[in-house]
Protein backbone atom coordinates (compact mmCIF):
# COMPACT_ATOMS: atom_id res chain seq x y z
CA UNK A 1 0.00 0.00 0.00
CA UNK A 2 1.46 3.39 -1.06
CA UNK A 3 1.46 6.10 1.26
CA UNK A 4 0.84 9.66 1.12
CA UNK A 5 3.37 12.46 2.56
CA UNK A 6 2.28 16.56 2.47
CA UNK A 7 5.75 18.45 2.60
CA UNK A 8 5.30 21.97 3.03
CA UNK A 9 7.95 23.90 1.47
CA UNK A 10 8.81 27.40 -0.39
CA UNK A 11 11.41 28.27 -3.01
CA UNK A 12 12.79 30.85 -0.85
CA UNK A 13 16.27 29.69 -1.58
CA UNK A 14 17.21 26.26 -2.87
CA UNK A 15 18.00 24.53 0.28
CA UNK A 16 14.59 23.70 1.62
CA UNK A 17 13.52 22.13 -1.87
CA UNK A 18 17.20 20.81 -2.16
CA UNK A 19 16.56 18.83 1.27
CA UNK A 20 13.55 17.73 0.33
CA UNK A 21 14.76 16.05 -2.80
CA UNK A 22 17.08 14.98 -0.39
CA UNK A 23 14.34 13.39 1.58
CA UNK A 24 12.67 11.76 -0.82
CA UNK A 25 15.18 9.97 -2.48
CA UNK A 26 16.37 9.01 0.59
CA UNK A 27 12.72 7.18 1.37
CA UNK A 28 13.15 5.52 -2.45
CA UNK A 29 15.93 4.23 -1.80
CA UNK A 30 15.20 2.49 2.00
CA UNK A 31 11.12 2.18 0.79
CA UNK A 32 10.82 1.78 -2.98
CA UNK A 33 7.17 1.82 -3.94
CA UNK A 34 5.97 2.95 -0.73
CA UNK A 35 5.42 6.58 -0.36
CA UNK A 36 4.27 9.35 -2.37
CA UNK A 37 5.25 12.87 -1.38
CA UNK A 38 3.75 15.85 -2.49
CA UNK A 39 6.27 19.14 -2.30
CA UNK A 40 3.86 21.81 -2.39
CA UNK A 41 4.58 25.78 -2.38
CA UNK A 42 2.62 26.74 0.12
CA UNK A 43 3.86 30.35 0.59
CA UNK A 44 3.20 31.13 -3.31
CA UNK A 45 0.03 29.20 -3.29
CA UNK A 46 -2.07 29.04 0.23
CA UNK A 47 -0.72 31.93 1.58
CA UNK A 48 -2.52 35.66 1.14
CA UNK A 49 -0.53 39.01 0.43
CA UNK A 50 2.24 39.77 1.32
CA UNK A 51 3.74 36.20 2.24
CA UNK A 52 2.59 34.63 -0.89
CA UNK A 53 5.22 37.32 -2.44
CA UNK A 54 8.25 36.18 -0.66
CA UNK A 55 8.99 33.51 -2.91
CA UNK A 56 9.59 36.51 -5.33
CA UNK A 57 11.22 38.81 -2.72
CA UNK A 58 13.25 36.57 -0.65
CA UNK A 59 16.53 37.40 -3.06
CA UNK A 60 15.89 40.62 -3.40
CA UNK A 61 15.49 41.32 -0.02
CA UNK A 62 18.93 39.22 1.20
CA UNK A 63 20.55 41.19 -1.68
CA UNK A 64 20.03 44.56 -1.99
CA UNK A 65 17.85 44.56 1.23
CA UNK A 66 19.94 42.90 3.25
CA UNK A 67 20.27 45.16 6.14
CA UNK A 68 16.33 45.52 5.85
CA UNK A 69 16.52 41.68 6.48
CA UNK A 70 18.93 41.55 9.09
CA UNK A 71 16.40 43.76 11.19
CA UNK A 72 13.54 41.45 10.43
CA UNK A 73 15.43 38.21 11.19
CA UNK A 74 17.29 39.39 14.56
CA UNK A 75 13.91 41.73 16.02
CA UNK A 76 11.56 38.63 15.41
CA UNK A 77 13.99 36.41 16.83
CA UNK A 78 12.93 35.63 20.33
CA UNK A 79 10.14 32.81 21.28
CA UNK A 80 7.28 35.28 22.65
CA UNK A 81 7.52 37.78 19.53
CA UNK A 82 7.65 34.65 17.63
CA UNK A 83 4.30 33.40 19.38
CA UNK A 84 2.65 36.87 18.86
CA UNK A 85 2.93 37.73 15.90
CA UNK A 86 1.98 34.18 14.82
CA UNK A 87 -1.01 34.55 16.84
CA UNK A 88 -1.78 38.30 15.21
CA UNK A 89 -1.47 36.69 11.43
CA UNK A 90 -3.51 33.54 12.14
CA UNK A 91 -6.78 35.02 11.74
CA UNK A 92 -5.38 36.67 8.42
CA UNK A 93 -4.22 33.70 6.63
CA UNK A 94 -7.10 31.37 7.81
CA UNK A 95 -8.90 31.38 4.83
CA UNK A 96 -5.67 31.22 2.31
CA UNK A 97 -4.26 28.23 3.84
CA UNK A 98 -7.36 26.70 4.79
CA UNK A 99 -7.12 25.58 1.07
CA UNK A 100 -4.20 23.16 1.62
CA UNK A 101 -6.35 21.21 3.59
CA UNK A 102 -9.00 20.81 0.86
CA UNK A 103 -7.22 17.35 -0.26
CA UNK A 104 -7.11 13.40 1.41
CA UNK A 105 -5.22 13.45 4.29
CA UNK A 106 -2.07 12.27 4.10
CA UNK A 107 -0.01 9.32 6.24
CA UNK A 108 2.09 12.44 6.94
CA UNK A 109 2.91 16.35 6.66
CA UNK A 110 6.86 16.92 6.54
CA UNK A 111 7.51 20.92 6.90
CA UNK A 112 11.26 21.77 5.90
CA UNK A 113 10.19 25.38 5.74
CA UNK A 114 10.55 27.75 8.77
CA UNK A 115 7.11 29.04 8.12
CA UNK A 116 5.39 25.94 7.82
CA UNK A 117 5.26 24.96 11.46
CA UNK A 118 2.61 26.78 13.79
CA UNK A 119 -0.12 27.68 11.68
CA UNK A 120 -0.10 24.83 9.25
CA UNK A 121 -0.08 22.23 12.43
CA UNK A 122 -3.50 24.02 14.44
CA UNK A 123 -5.27 24.51 11.40
CA UNK A 124 -4.96 20.67 10.02
CA UNK A 125 -5.77 19.72 13.96
CA UNK A 126 -8.47 22.27 14.07
CA UNK A 127 -9.98 20.45 10.66
CA UNK A 128 -9.91 17.55 11.98
CA UNK A 129 -6.70 15.78 10.58
CA UNK A 130 -4.90 13.78 13.29
CA UNK A 131 -1.71 12.96 10.78
CA UNK A 132 1.68 12.80 12.47
CA UNK A 133 3.59 16.58 11.60
CA UNK A 134 7.27 16.37 11.00
CA UNK A 135 9.48 19.23 11.38
CA UNK A 136 12.93 19.18 9.48
CA UNK A 137 14.74 22.11 10.67
CA UNK A 138 17.45 22.83 7.89
CA UNK A 139 19.10 25.90 9.70
CA UNK A 140 21.82 23.52 11.49
CA UNK A 141 22.96 26.35 13.78
CA UNK A 142 21.38 29.94 13.92
CA UNK A 143 17.63 28.02 14.21
CA UNK A 144 14.95 30.95 14.53
CA UNK A 145 11.86 30.53 16.66
CA UNK A 146 9.91 30.01 14.44
CA UNK A 147 11.08 26.29 13.46
CA UNK A 148 10.19 25.19 16.90
CA UNK A 149 6.68 24.37 17.59
CA UNK A 150 5.75 22.35 20.45
CA UNK A 151 3.03 20.32 19.29
CA UNK A 152 5.20 18.76 16.09
CA UNK A 153 4.50 14.85 16.68
CA UNK A 154 9.02 14.80 15.91
CA UNK A 155 11.11 17.28 15.11
CA UNK A 156 14.43 16.47 13.47
CA UNK A 157 17.52 19.00 13.25
CA UNK A 158 21.19 18.69 12.32
CA UNK A 159 22.65 19.58 15.45
CA UNK A 160 23.46 19.92 19.08
CA UNK A 161 23.33 23.35 19.24
CA UNK A 162 19.38 22.61 17.27
CA UNK A 163 18.56 19.98 19.34
CA UNK A 164 19.03 22.08 22.31
CA UNK A 165 17.06 25.42 20.95
CA UNK A 166 14.24 23.06 20.39
CA UNK A 167 14.32 21.60 24.04
CA UNK A 168 14.27 25.11 25.23
CA UNK A 169 10.96 25.59 22.76
CA UNK A 170 9.39 23.37 24.86
CA UNK A 171 9.36 20.19 22.44
CA UNK A 172 9.78 17.04 24.45
CA UNK A 173 13.24 15.64 24.26
CA UNK A 174 11.49 12.29 22.90
CA UNK A 175 10.67 13.76 19.95
CA UNK A 176 13.51 15.32 18.88
CA UNK A 177 16.06 13.86 16.86
CA UNK A 178 19.50 15.07 15.71
CA UNK A 179 20.28 13.43 11.97
CA UNK A 180 22.70 15.78 10.28
CA UNK A 181 21.68 18.28 7.32
CA UNK A 182 20.30 16.14 4.52
CA UNK A 183 21.69 16.06 1.24
CA UNK A 184 21.65 14.15 -2.02
CA UNK A 185 22.65 10.79 -1.79
CA UNK A 186 25.35 11.30 -4.69
CA UNK A 187 27.13 12.31 -2.07
CA UNK A 188 27.08 8.87 -0.45
CA UNK A 189 28.39 7.35 -3.33
CA UNK A 190 32.52 7.48 -3.99
CA UNK A 191 33.56 9.15 -6.74
CA UNK A 192 37.25 8.75 -9.05
CA UNK A 193 40.07 10.38 -7.60
CA UNK A 194 41.12 14.05 -8.73
CA UNK A 195 42.94 13.51 -11.91
CA UNK A 196 40.35 11.37 -13.32
CA UNK A 197 37.50 13.64 -12.65
CA UNK A 198 39.32 16.84 -13.76
CA UNK A 199 39.81 15.20 -16.79
CA UNK A 200 36.30 14.39 -17.11
CA UNK A 201 35.35 17.72 -16.14
CA UNK A 202 38.03 19.02 -19.29
CA UNK A 203 39.87 20.72 -16.36
CA UNK A 204 44.11 20.31 -16.43
CA UNK A 205 44.57 17.22 -14.33
CA UNK A 206 48.08 18.29 -12.66
CA UNK A 207 46.68 21.93 -11.53
CA UNK A 208 45.49 22.35 -8.58
CA UNK A 209 41.77 23.15 -8.88
CA UNK A 210 39.64 26.28 -7.17
CA UNK A 211 35.74 25.95 -6.65
CA UNK A 212 34.00 28.94 -7.05
CA UNK A 213 30.00 28.37 -6.17
CA UNK A 214 27.15 30.67 -5.37
CA UNK A 215 24.34 28.60 -5.03
CA UNK A 216 21.78 26.98 -7.80
CA UNK A 217 21.30 30.57 -8.34
CA UNK A 218 25.06 32.15 -9.08
CA UNK A 219 24.30 34.90 -6.41
CA UNK A 220 27.08 36.93 -4.94
CA UNK A 221 29.61 39.16 -6.21
CA UNK A 222 31.04 35.63 -8.16
CA UNK A 223 32.06 37.80 -11.40
CA UNK A 224 34.11 40.01 -8.86
CA UNK A 225 35.54 36.97 -6.75
CA UNK A 226 36.39 35.32 -9.55
CA UNK A 227 38.34 37.73 -11.38
CA UNK A 228 40.22 38.72 -8.21
CA UNK A 229 41.40 35.30 -7.94
CA UNK A 230 42.66 35.16 -11.44
CA UNK A 231 44.30 38.36 -10.92
CA UNK A 232 46.14 37.18 -7.83
CA UNK A 233 47.75 33.92 -10.50
CA UNK A 234 47.81 31.25 -7.86
CA UNK A 235 49.33 27.82 -8.97
CA UNK A 236 45.61 26.96 -9.70
CA UNK A 237 42.67 26.47 -12.33
CA UNK A 238 39.59 28.17 -11.77
CA UNK A 239 36.36 25.84 -12.03
CA UNK A 240 33.10 28.39 -11.44
CA UNK A 241 29.75 27.28 -11.43
CA UNK A 242 27.11 29.82 -12.22
CA UNK A 243 24.32 27.95 -11.34
CA UNK A 244 20.76 29.37 -13.37
CA UNK A 245 22.39 32.56 -13.97
CA UNK A 246 22.93 32.67 -17.52
CA UNK A 247 23.79 36.75 -17.28
CA UNK A 248 26.81 35.92 -15.13
CA UNK A 249 27.94 32.32 -17.10
CA UNK A 250 28.13 34.42 -20.43
CA UNK A 251 29.86 37.14 -18.75
CA UNK A 252 32.09 34.77 -17.45
CA UNK A 253 32.75 32.70 -20.91
CA UNK A 254 33.57 36.31 -22.71
CA UNK A 255 36.49 36.87 -20.03
CA UNK A 256 40.01 36.51 -21.22
CA UNK A 257 41.36 34.67 -17.75
CA UNK A 258 44.87 34.97 -16.42
CA UNK A 259 44.76 31.11 -15.38
CA UNK A 260 42.84 28.36 -16.72
CA UNK A 261 39.35 28.79 -15.68
CA UNK A 262 36.15 26.09 -16.35
CA UNK A 263 33.04 28.03 -16.47
CA UNK A 264 29.87 25.76 -16.10
CA UNK A 265 25.70 26.55 -15.69
CA UNK A 266 23.77 24.72 -13.42
CA UNK A 267 24.96 21.13 -12.93
CA UNK A 268 23.89 17.87 -11.69
CA UNK A 269 27.02 16.21 -10.99
CA UNK A 270 28.45 18.44 -8.02
CA UNK A 271 29.69 15.73 -6.38
CA UNK A 272 32.49 15.27 -9.13
CA UNK A 273 32.56 18.79 -9.74
CA UNK A 274 33.68 19.10 -6.06
CA UNK A 275 35.87 16.21 -6.16
CA UNK A 276 38.16 17.43 -8.73
CA UNK A 277 38.70 20.66 -6.82
CA UNK A 278 40.76 20.91 -3.52
CA UNK A 279 39.57 24.11 -2.14
CA UNK A 280 36.20 25.66 -2.07
CA UNK A 281 34.70 29.53 -2.20
CA UNK A 282 30.67 29.80 -1.53
CA UNK A 283 28.16 31.72 1.01
CA UNK A 284 27.24 30.08 3.94
CA UNK A 285 24.40 28.02 2.72
CA UNK A 286 24.21 25.06 5.21
CA UNK A 287 23.80 22.40 2.12
CA UNK A 288 26.95 23.56 0.49
CA UNK A 289 28.52 23.48 3.51
CA UNK A 290 27.56 19.96 4.49
CA UNK A 291 28.32 18.70 0.88
CA UNK A 292 31.65 20.50 1.12
CA UNK A 293 32.41 18.65 4.51
CA UNK A 294 31.69 15.26 3.04
CA UNK A 295 33.87 15.56 -0.46
CA UNK A 296 36.90 17.23 2.17
CA UNK A 297 36.75 20.68 0.78
CA UNK A 298 38.19 23.34 2.93
CA UNK A 299 36.38 26.20 2.65
CA UNK A 300 36.49 30.01 2.24
CA UNK A 301 33.34 31.53 3.12
CA UNK A 302 32.46 34.67 0.94
CA UNK A 303 29.47 35.92 2.48
CA UNK A 304 26.54 35.14 4.75
CA UNK A 305 23.03 35.84 5.10
CA UNK A 306 22.35 37.42 8.37
CA UNK A 307 20.48 36.16 10.62
CA UNK A 308 19.97 32.21 9.46
CA UNK A 309 23.89 31.91 8.05
CA UNK A 310 25.34 33.61 11.10
CA UNK A 311 26.25 30.79 12.75
CA UNK A 312 27.58 28.40 10.16
CA UNK A 313 30.33 31.09 9.29
CA UNK A 314 31.22 30.65 12.95
CA UNK A 315 31.33 26.80 13.47
CA UNK A 316 33.68 26.70 10.20
CA UNK A 317 36.08 28.92 11.69
CA UNK A 318 35.82 27.55 15.44
CA UNK A 319 35.91 23.72 13.51
CA UNK A 320 39.17 24.78 11.68
CA UNK A 321 37.89 23.86 8.06
CA UNK A 322 37.58 27.42 6.87
CA UNK A 323 37.57 31.07 7.05
CA UNK A 324 35.64 34.11 6.33
CA UNK A 325 37.11 36.24 3.48
CA UNK A 326 34.38 39.26 2.01
CA UNK A 327 36.49 40.84 0.25
CA UNK A 328 37.44 39.43 -3.63
CA UNK A 329 41.35 40.78 -2.80
CA UNK A 330 40.93 39.14 0.37
CA UNK A 331 40.08 36.26 -1.25
CA UNK A 332 42.44 36.42 -4.05
CA UNK A 333 45.19 36.35 -1.30
CA UNK A 334 43.89 33.14 1.00
CA UNK A 335 43.49 31.29 -1.80
CA UNK A 336 47.52 32.38 -3.04
CA UNK A 337 48.68 31.58 0.65
CA UNK A 338 46.58 28.23 0.71
CA UNK A 339 48.31 26.86 -2.64
CA UNK A 340 51.49 28.38 -2.38
CA UNK A 341 52.47 27.88 1.55
CA UNK A 342 50.35 26.42 3.30
CA UNK A 343 49.40 22.71 1.10
CA UNK A 344 49.97 21.22 5.00
CA UNK A 345 47.22 22.93 6.27
CA UNK A 346 44.71 22.17 3.02
CA UNK A 347 45.60 18.68 3.71
CA UNK A 348 44.51 19.14 7.71
CA UNK A 349 41.60 21.20 6.91
CA UNK A 350 40.80 18.57 4.31
CA UNK A 351 41.03 15.15 6.81
CA UNK A 352 39.09 17.34 9.78
CA UNK A 353 36.57 18.19 6.98
CA UNK A 354 35.93 14.70 6.37
CA UNK A 355 35.73 13.75 9.84
CA UNK A 356 33.13 16.29 10.64
CA UNK A 357 30.32 15.55 8.14
CA UNK A 358 27.27 13.36 7.76
CA UNK A 359 26.77 11.74 4.30
CA UNK A 360 24.23 9.27 5.63
CA UNK A 361 21.85 12.52 6.94
CA UNK A 362 19.07 12.19 4.34
CA UNK A 363 18.47 8.43 5.29
CA UNK A 364 18.87 8.74 9.05
CA UNK A 365 15.48 11.98 8.20
CA UNK A 366 13.77 8.91 5.88
CA UNK A 367 14.25 6.01 8.71
CA UNK A 368 12.90 8.55 11.42
CA UNK A 369 9.71 9.61 8.92
CA UNK A 370 9.26 5.81 8.41
CA UNK A 371 9.26 4.46 11.79
CA UNK A 372 6.81 7.30 13.23
CA UNK A 373 3.94 6.52 10.32
CA UNK A 374 4.66 3.18 11.23
CA UNK A 375 4.06 3.62 14.92
CA UNK A 376 1.10 5.94 14.27
CA UNK A 377 -0.52 3.78 12.36
CA UNK A 378 -0.08 0.73 14.74
CA UNK A 379 -1.36 3.24 17.94
CA UNK A 380 -5.19 3.23 16.78
CA UNK A 381 -6.42 4.58 20.63
CA UNK A 382 -3.56 7.14 21.38
CA UNK A 383 -3.47 10.61 20.85
CA UNK A 384 0.33 11.26 21.09
CA UNK A 385 2.54 8.41 19.59
CA UNK A 386 5.43 7.27 22.43
CA UNK A 387 8.20 7.22 19.44
CA UNK A 388 10.72 4.13 18.92
CA UNK A 389 14.01 3.70 19.38
CA UNK A 390 15.25 4.84 15.82
CA UNK A 391 18.94 4.25 17.15
CA UNK A 392 19.61 8.02 16.40
CA UNK A 393 20.51 10.35 18.62
CA UNK A 394 18.54 12.66 21.29
CA UNK A 395 21.45 13.94 22.36
CA UNK A 396 25.39 13.99 20.79
CA UNK A 397 28.62 14.84 22.55
CA UNK A 398 29.83 15.41 18.59
CA UNK A 399 31.26 18.61 17.86
CA UNK A 400 30.09 18.79 14.71
CA UNK A 401 26.42 20.54 13.53
CA UNK A 402 26.05 18.21 10.39
CA UNK A 403 27.29 14.74 11.79
CA UNK A 404 25.46 12.57 14.51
Amino acid sequence: MTRNILCLSSDTGGGHRSAAQAIIEALQRLYPDTYRVEIVDALLNYSPFPFNRMVYWYRPFVNEGVHLWKWMWKSTAGRRRTNLLLTLAYPYVWSRVRGLFQRPEPDAILSVHPVFQHIPLRMARKLGWRAPFISVVTDPVSVHPVWLYSQVDLCLVATEEARRLALRAGIPAGRIRVTGMPVSLKFTRGVHDKLTLRSRLGLEADRPAVLLVGGGEGMGPMFSIARAVARARPPAQLCIVAGRNEGLRRKLEAVSWEIPTRVFGFVTNMPEVMGACDLIITKAGPGTIAEALIMGLPLIISSFIPGQEEGNVRWVVEKGVGVLAKRPSTIAATVRRWLERDAGLLTQMSARARSLSHPQAALDVARAIHELINARARSSTSTRVILPDLGLPTSTTSSSPWRR
